[in-house]
């Protein structure tokens, strides 16, 4: 992908990246990029875990990976399935989610709750933040919007330097679909016409630039 695409990413807050082990998913994204992700933290009842690193101008990436501490769901069994590092979601930030899910649901969208979630990070300062799904239309590329507590600080100024995001963009066999719902919540990332469901990232880092 062009590191110069198209399109408004301004409000990505971060993108995840899955993978079946923490550990190599560190060592693959280090290997390639020349950035080491730091250990974010667990999510207790969720069976996951983290590792993060900061991609400037309040972006990061998020790698997610099973907690083997933990039996986990649905979730973690997709991600046993992955070897290598693969975009498989993203967070659209949000400073009033309550006026976000009224705006989304004016323009036709369907949504879930308002839900709370929580983390301990590894120096035990926490974590805190609130989400919205979309439930429809129901898209593995569509994101869940974030609002972050005003007393936390961005993983995006805690977490380890030195890659930029410097594209986003999503392909989907009916992409109409997805601009629809991402400019009713004005969201302005690139929407492609593709044969299948994807996200594609480009990060300018110590290594060059790469793509996922």
């Amino acid at each position: 992908m062009d590191s110069k695409t198209a399109g408004d990413f301004s409000r990505v807050d971060h993108v995840i990246l899955g993978i079946d082990d923490l550990q190599k998913g560190i060592e693959e994204l280090e290997r390639r990029t020349g950035v080491r992700a730091a250990f974010g933290g667990a999510h207790p009842g969720r069976g996951t875990q983290n590792a993060l690193i900061s991609l400037g101008e309040h972006h990061y990436l998020e790698i997610l990976a099973p907690n083997p501490k933990e039996k986990g769901g649905e979730r973690t069994d997709e991600l046993r399935g992955l070897t290598a590092l693969t975009p498989i979601g993203w967070a659209a930030r949000a400073n009033d989610l309550p006026s976000t899910q009224r705006l989304l649901r004016s323009h036709g969208a369907q949504t879930g709750e308002i839900r709370p979630g929580a983390r301990n990070r590894p120096d035990g300062t926490r974590l805190a933040w609130k989400t919205l799904d979309y439930t429809s239309p129901a898209s593995p590329l569509l994101p869940f919007f974030i609002e972050w507590d005003h007393v936390t600080a961005h993983p995006s100024a805690t977490s380890p330097a030195g890659c930029r995001l410097t594209g986003f963009s999503l392909e989907d066999p009916n992409p109409a679909v997805l601009r629809d719902a991402l400019r009713a919540a004005d969201v302005g990332v690139e929407v492609r016409e593709g044969k299948e469901s994807r996200i594609h990232l480009s990060l300018a880092c110590p290594q060059g630039t790469v793509d996922f």
